[in-house]
């Protein structure tokens, strides 16, 4: 079935490729510059022999996006799976890869949450400020180390910009149904060789009510604000840095265990807070083909939880990173090599019922990588690169990954590559949760993953686009819900077999007289075997994708943003009340519709209009946890 599979798929791409000019690259050319998730050094994105997707300012402003799930939705390989209201855990999976298979940077600065399992909850990240979103697809560890299994997401908010020509100050205000209300301020600045970026944006709202009985909201509030410090001492050595805070809460229902399985309305609430730090130096010669980067960044990740008011536990994640990366240049190549350490700290806490909860764990890791970037011909561009690590918990692992660009024409090209991914268990995988009912296992090997990928780019005038099929094979999976009966409790463990995962990913971009149409599709096929059980991997839509329309109606004033987000079906598990067995159910398939109409009144106020889910369409991505309802929200924009 794998031998079919890629055998046609390959096929299909080349013929494709052959016959048609629609499955291309990029959108515009202001996206035809360089990705910074691909690669330590600069590529352009028609170099870069992998699947990347860029969202721009420019397609930002046009959605009125207030959270980044609406951009993302929808993307090529992107399955979302959010628990109703906003505010309530949403998980991303990519190319059928775990949760916690996503690394996640923030102005470069990871942004995954050690406390809780290394994932990323995509809810408290607001598209306020940000200006540009880069998500790479395929194993990146090689890179970025370990976690970046299914891809990474980059997110470039504007503090970080550094092509600025005058001070700029920008307030937004916002309010809507379901009483939301936003308010924002972003200010930069420079003096001389100093530059200043400040940013601050709060979001509240009552929410919706995501149980299937009662009527209460769930309700959240957000404030996101940043700084960023650039200074260019000389033409040899600038200095950075950034700080990012979010402090949010969150109110989320429970789960009915003993009458229905489902969630039920109770007064449980989230006490988030999460700050992000990163220094810079960078040391360019002015007479050297040679240059450095020495960075430190450190993140934390505090969840603080209450039922009726009574604490019911939290964890704190905390991860320091320090790097020095050295560049070189020598003919046609750019080589990197560094040195990285990575320590990781983790504490949970809680009251002491089913056993003590309470526990303090960290470890450490020190790496080595190297990258090689350069022409092979005229017309043939190879990236190699390569990662060694070094944890104090566990062999060392090695990451890898390598691939071959070739222009067979001005329009259109080539590419293939083939990665090595890790990603080490989580503190709770090894370490348990609750002592009397979740067992740790120390024995835990770290999981690996190996994909292949083929794939087509072009450019003509009008159409653009890209095509690519994937084979990943991911080996010693940990299973976190694995009852021993000899403990009489559940635990972790490896997998006794493979999750292969093969799929298709298209971006087609065309840009008409009347606006521009763009339009996306991934098929997905996803299985675990498991003691020569093989079953479908949950939460993953074999088919998604998305059509997306932006035109100014023939004017300089109006602007015109519809999008149809298509989630295919999938499957998930309920737990009906004990002793009933677990079930494994069907999710229906839906669309999303979005409209945002904005008015430029003059050169400094623009006002918009935003609906999400337009024809309010009932839809689940969690079993029992009904979708976000229709949502309004009028906001107006003034820039100083």
């Amino acid at each position: 079935m794998r031998t079919y599979f890629i055998r046609s798929a390959v096929t299909a791409a080349i013929v494709s490729s052959l016959s048609t000019p629609v499955f291309s690259q990029s959108t515009s050319n202001d996206i035809e510059t360089l990705t910074v998730t691909g690669s330590r050094l600069p590529i352009q994105l028609t170099q870069f022999p992998g699947s990347v997707s860029v969202i721009t300012q420019a397609d930002i402003q046009a959605s009125g996006a207030l959270q980044l799930t609406e951009l993302i939705r929808g993307l090529p390989g992107v399955s979302l799976s959010q628990s109703g209201s906003p505010g309530g855990l949403t998980e991303v999976r990519v190319r059928g890869s775990e949760s916690n298979h996503l690394l996640v940077l923030i102005d470069g600065v990871v942004a995954n949450d050690v406390g809780q399992g290394s994932l990323i909850d995509l809810a408290h990240l607001t598209t306020s400020n940000v200006v540009r979103i880069e998500l790479l697809r395929g194993p990146q560890s090689a890179r970025w180390g370990s976690g970046a299994i299914g891809g990474v997401l980059s997110i470039t908010t504007k503090a970080s910009q550094s092509n600025l020509s005058s001070p700029v100050v920008s307030l937004t205000a916002g309010a809507g149904t379901q009483g939301t209300y936003q308010g924002g301020v972003n200010a930069t600045a420079q003096e001389g060789n100093l530059r200043v970026g400040a940013y601050a944006n709060y979001v509240t709202t009552d929410g919706d009510n995501i149980a299937r009985s009662g009527s209460e909201d769930d309700g959240y509030d957000n404030l996101t604000a940043g700084l960023n410090l650039t200074y260019n001492a000389n033409k040899e050595h600038a200095l950075s840095a950034q700080l990012r805070t979010v402090d949010y809460e969150n109110n989320y229902d429970g789960t009915d265990f003993v009458n229905t399985g489902l969630p039920a309305d109770s007064d449980n609430v989230t006490d988030g807070f999460q700050l992000s730090t990163r220094l810079r130096w960078d040391y360019t010669p002015s007479t050297s083909s040679y240059r450095s980067a020495l960075t430190a960044q450190y993140r934390k990740d505090e969840n603080d939880n209450t039922t009726s008011g009574v604490d019911t536990g939290g964890t704190t994640g905390e991860r320091l990173e320090l790097n020095w990366t050295n560049f070189y240049s020598v003919d046609n190549w750019q080589l990197v090599s560094g040195v990285e350490y990575l320590q990781r700290l983790f504490e949970q806490r809680g009251p002491i019922g089913f056993g003590d909860p309470n526990q303090k764990q960290h470890d450490n890791t020190h790496s080595i990588f190297a990258e090689a970037n350069g022409e092979l011909s005229d017309n043939v561009f190879a990236t190699l690169s390569a990662r060694i690590d070094d944890n104090s918990e566990f062999d060392g692992a090695t990451s890898y990954r390598a691939g071959l660009t070739w222009q067979v024409h001005k329009n259109y090209a080539l590419f293939t590559s083939f990665g090595r991914a890790v990603k080490t268990p989580t503190f709770t995988e090894r370490f348990g949760f609750f002592p009397a009912s979740f067992i740790g296992n120390e024995n835990l090997e770290p999981e690996t993953s190996e994909e292949f990928e083929l794939g087509v780019k072009a450019n003509w005038r009008t159409i653009s686009g890209q095509i690519s099929i994937y084979s990943a094979q991911l080996e010693d999976e940990i299973n976190g819900f694995v009852f021993v009966p000899d403990l009489e409790a559940f635990s972790a463990d490896n997998v006794d077999g493979e999750s292969e995962r093969d799929g298709v990913d298209l971006e087609l971009n065309w840009q008409t007289s009347y606006g521009n149409f763009a339009a996306s599709y991934s098929y997905l096929d996803a299985q675990q075997t498991n003691a020569d059980i093989t079953t479908r991997e949950l939460r993953r839509a074999q088919h998604q994708g998305a059509l997306v329309f932006t035109s100014n109606l023939g004017t300089d004033k109006f602007t015109l943003y519809t999008k149809l987000a298509y989630t295919g079906t999938r499957f998930d598990t309920f737990f009906p009340p004990f002793p009933q067995p677990s079930q494994t159910l069907a999710l229906s398939a839906y669309t999303l519709a979005t409209i945002n109409l904005s008015y430029q009144i003059d050169d400094k106020w623009q006002t918009a209009l935003k609906v999400n889910n337009a024809f309010d369409t009932d839809y689940e991505d969690i079993v029992g946890f009904t979708g976000q309802e229709r949502r309004a929200l009028l906001t107006v924009h003034y820039t100083m």
